[in-house]
C-alpha cells in the first residue's frame, strides 16, 4: 500500500518541478499538495502500528482517522506555508488552527 502512495508522490512532485522549471509556476505550485498528501500517506503507511491496527478489523477505523487527520494536517501546513511564505499572504497563517488542531487529535488517537 505504502509503495503505491510513494510512487504517485514521487512522480506528481518531480511533474510539479518540472513545470516549474518550464514557466508553469501556477500548475506546479498546485500539484505539490496531492503531493505532499500522497508522500504523506506512504510515510504513515509505513509505520508498524499503522499496519498493525489495519490489519485488525476491529481497529481500522482508527487507522482511516489517523490516516485523515495525518493528510488533512498536512495539507493545512502546506496552505499556510504556501500562502504566508509564496504568496505573501498573512492571512495564510490561519491554516495553523487546522494545522494544531489535527496534532491534538492525531495524539488523542495513541490514548
Amino acid at each position: 500500500m505504502n509503495i503505491g502512495f510513494l510512487v504517485i508522490g514521487i512522480i506528481l512532485s518531480t511533474l510539479s518541478k518540472w513545470l516549474q522549471v518550464q514557466g508553469n509556476d501556477e500548475l506546479g505550485d498546485l500539484l505539490v499538495f496531492p503531493a505532499a498528501f500522497f508522500l504523506g500517506l506512504a510515510l504513515v503507511t509505513s509505520f508498524p502500528f499503522f499496519k498493525d491496527w489495519w490489519r485488525e478489523p476491529s481497529s481500522r477505523p482508527r487507522a482511516l482517522r489517523f490516516a485523515s487527520l495525518v493528510a488533512a494536517g498536512i495539507l493545512s501546513f502546506q496552505l499556510f506555508a504556501w500562502l504566508v511564505f509564496g504568496q505573501g499572504e498573512w492571512l495564510g497563517a490561519l491554516f495553523l488552527l487546522p494545522f494544531f488542531a489535527c496534532v491534538y487529535f492525531i495524539i488523542r488517537t495513541f490514548k
